[in-house]
């Protein structure tokens, strides 16, 4: 019971300063993107402390960690915490994001500011609509890493659940390396507000993929390698 409130009262003060830091530090994060992916790292940092603090969690980023070129990161999400180590990991993170989230203060105000698109998961005309406008304004981009999770939604660690096309599309006519994450970001941090104490969340570079008009790219191949790595580390860090 304990534990429960302690859960509870910690994810109150992370999400607050969500809002509190936005608010305060917006007007210098609105000067550029630049400065508001300091003010987004900054509240990374924060959080890591946090969570470091009170839970003994460590943060480790594994691989080969995209540099600031143009690419495509399709990674596992089970976690609000895989989402930061990536802004935090990331040159120059965008994400592509549920519709949902383009509703809360100041969180999307942060997003349209670095670049994110908004994707209506249960409508496949908007969808597809909305992946068309991410490649059309990215194929001017030369710089960046544009973050899709394929799954479409978080998933508990061990959890498999079918991934979408979305990323073959954007592999497909963007023609820039792919990069295949995998994370075990839930065990320390559930998606149902669970922390648990001494847990190492661990994202991983698996794998670079270059486009290549000979070599096709199933979602098979994609699907096999990030959910193989994710047990994994999930597999590590519960023994």
């Amino acid at each position: 019971m304990v534990h429960k409130i302690k859960n509870i009262i910690i994810a109150i003060i992370i999400y607050a300063l969500l809002g509190v830091m936005g608010v305060l530090l917006l007007p210098y994060a609105s000067r550029s993107k630049e400065k508001c992916l300091r003010v987004i790292r900054l509240y990374c940092d924060v959080v890591f402390w946090i969570l470091k603090k009170f839970y003994n969690i460590k943060i480790l980023v594994k691989g080969h960690v995209p540099d600031n070129g143009a690419s495509i990161v399709c990674s596992k999400h089970q976690s609000f915490l895989d989402v930061l180590i990536l802004l935090k990991a990331l040159p120059e993170p965008k994400f592509i994001m549920k519709s949902e989230l383009s509703w809360i203060p100041v969180l999307s105000t942060y997003a349209r500011k670095i670049g994110c698109f908004n994707v209506k998961r249960n409508d496949k005309a908007r969808s597809w609509h909305a992946l068309k406008e991410a490649i059309n304004k990215e194929a001017e981009n030369q710089s960046g890493q544009l973050v899709i999770y394929p799954e479409g939604t978080r998933t508990k660690p061990g959890q498999e659940v079918k991934y979408k096309k979305g990323v073959l599309v954007l592999f497909s006519n963007l023609k820039r390396p792919l990069y295949l994450v995998s994370t075990n970001a839930g065990v320390a941090w559930s998606k149902n507000g669970r922390f648990k104490d001494n847990a190492t969340a661990i994202i991983n570079f698996v794998e670079k993929i270059n486009y290549s008009k000979k070599k096709g790219l199933n979602l098979d191949y994609i699907k096999e390698n990030i959910e193989r790595d994710s047990l994994k580390l999930y597999n590590e860090e519960a023994s």
